[in-house]
């Protein structure tokens, strides 16, 4: 990148509130950086740049030499949301040097796509992953549906229970559908989440006339972190100019064939709401948000990828303990009590069928 496209970046991009940031929300937040440093956070990824922010407003920074020599995976490397120590003065081609990438608290990580496995990282110290979808009409398919995106939903709340974020489900667009038919795609996603769904919120939202963002906007309180994730054109980018009170996100109108169209190439974290609100991350569309099942980049989570399993697949993770092989695939070993229930009806052929499906995908 250019020097004039960093000083185009810095100077486009407001200076934020420094207590939406949330440094007071992390453990161990009383360090201090050595003289000549500071404490800043990843709020763009650019190809060989990052657009940090902090009590000083902006700055464009690139990974220090000590990174990049000693990093042995992606999760060595920054990305939006990371908290990172990074000198006071620039050093190369007008940047400042990123010399550590602190801690995570939580980590949402997918797996790129690619012949071979390799982790992509989506958003660092989330505290919220709001998935977003929009409703199922029942003669006039002209959005992205939540039948559409459903069948992927558990990939999303596995990511995020197993990189340690909360997460909701976001049904935008209400407005392009009637009241019983809003009803009924909530209905039909509280179903699908079968054990899980007790522990994830379902919240009803229009971005263009603001019905339901009381309750997004209430979340991104006290420097919390509400990342937004799901399928391009489910309004992702329109949710967060809502909040934000501010065209920060390009969107672009329908196309002709009444499908939202993807907008976001980058993922881009967006503070709100002054001292005493937070911050947002929007992130490109996925279609395929399958959770990085190899090795972590998060500490507090080693196991993350089974917890978030165990978490949306409660009902199988307890059937499971009474398989007579702890390895069970749970498809034709013998003494399976997953297949058993199945055929007992006490679970869900689809849901089982989602399992498995999942779970292919992550070891593919």
């Amino acid at each position: 990148m250019s020097d004039g496209a960093d000083r185009r970046i810095v100077e486009s991009s407001p200076i934020p509130d420094v207590a939406a940031l949330g440094w007071h929300r992390r453990p161990g937040r009383g360090r201090r950086p050595q003289p000549g440093y500071e404490v800043s956070r990843v709020a763009v990824e650019h190809r060989g740049a990052y657009e940090l922010v902090d009590d000083d407003g902006r700055t464009i920074g690139a990974v220090d030499a000590s990174i990049r020599d000693a990093a042995r995976t992606p999760f060595d490397f920054p990305t939006v949301g990371d908290w990172v120590v990074r000198s006071l003065e620039a050093r190369h081609d007008r940047r400042v040097a990123i010399v550590e990438v602190l801690d995570r608290t939580s980590l949402l990580c997918r797996r790129a796509s690619g012949p071979r496995p390799q982790p992509q990282l989506v958003a660092a110290n989330a505290d919220i992953l709001a998935v977003v979808t929009t409703p199922t009409p029942a003669a006039d398919d002209r959005t992205t549906s939540a039948t559409d995106a459903g069948h992927r939903i558990e990939w999303y709340l596995t990511a995020a229970f197993g990189g340690g974020v909360r997460p909701l489900i976001v049904v935008n667009k209400i407005d392009t559908a009637s009241q019983a038919e809003c009803e009924a795609t909530v209905e039909a996603l509280r179903r699908r989440l079968g054990a899980a769904a007790d522990d994830v919120a379902i919240l009803e939202t229009c971005a263009l006339d603001g019905r339901g963002l009381d309750g997004l906007a209430a979340l991104a309180q006290d420097g919390a972190t509400v990342a937004f994730s799901g399928p391009s054109g489910v309004g992702k980018s329109s949710l967060v100019n809502r909040l934000a009170e501010s065209e920060v996100m390009s969107v672009a109108p329908l196309s002709p064939g009444g499908r939202g169209r993807h907008t976001t190439v980058r993922r881009q974290l967006v503070p709100i709401g002054g001292p005493s609100g937070g911050t947002l991350i929007d992130t490109p569309g996925l279609q395929n948000l399958i959770p990085w099942g190899g090795e972590g980049g998060l500490v507090s989570a080693p196991d993350g990828v089974h917890h978030g399993l165990a978490s949306v697949f409660g009902e199988i993770a307890t059937l499971a303990q009474r398989c007579r092989f702890a390895d069970c695939a749970h498809t034709v070993e013998p003494d399976c009590a997953v297949v058993a229930a199945v055929q007992t009806g006490d679970l869900a052929d689809e849901r089982l069928g989602t399992y498995l499906e999942l779970v292919a995908d992550m070891g593919r």
